[in-house]
């Protein structure tokens, strides 16, 4: 009982909380560059910086085609195949995403490999068809059975693919 008393009667002045906090490092510009540094030289942290920038790119053309251009419409394709306003959103925005997800994992995580940039492209792509082949399927199932709004589902799904996404690339697209 002694020391809750204590407490409520020393307490520390402004003074002494922002010396507190320092002694946390919190305001310390230079302890958060070397911690960033440090982050920044772990290529998985690198990989998820590219496929997060390439997945939010991925959303957002995602929902301005399939809210804005396509109106959350289906689409007749000569009167013989009704193209799905989701799946049309989606080839729109996975292909965004893959062209910037390549770009940033070429010069920015993957910049070691010695694999000439043709290749490294295709394999890209190869292993971008089977995430994009897991993410529809994934997708469907959200949208579909659980009745999730598209660009929740879509989002959703482009998260949990991404550890085989990261694996495949690294051992496959620009062998490491």
């Amino acid at each position: 009982m002694k020391r809750f008393t204590a407490y409520k009667t020393d307490k520390l002045n402004p003074k002494q909380t922002i010396a507190l906090i320092a002694q946390f490092k919190l305001f310390n510009l230079n302890w958060w560059l070397q911690v960033i540094d440090s982050l920044w030289q772990q290529r998985v942290v690198r990989y998820f910086f590219a496929a997060a920038t390439a997945t939010v790119v991925d959303v957002l053309v995602f929902w301005f085609v399939f809210n804005k251009i396509l109106h959350q419409h289906n689409h007749n394709l000569l009167g013989m195949i009704v193209l799905k306003a989701p799946t049309l959103s989606l080839i729109c925005g996975f292909g965004c995403g893959l062209v910037t997800n390549f770009l940033i994992t070429k010069f920015f995580v993957f910049n070691q490999s010695d694999a000439k940039t043709r290749w490294q492209l295709i394999r890209f792509i190869l292993v971008a068809i089977v995430v994009l082949i897991c993410n529809y399927y994934f997708m469907w199932f959200l949208t579909a059975q659980l009745n999730w709004y598209a660009t929740v589902s879509r989002a959703v799904s482009a998260v949990t693919i991404g550890v085989f996404s990261f694996t495949a690339h690294k051992f496959f697209s620009f062998k490491l």
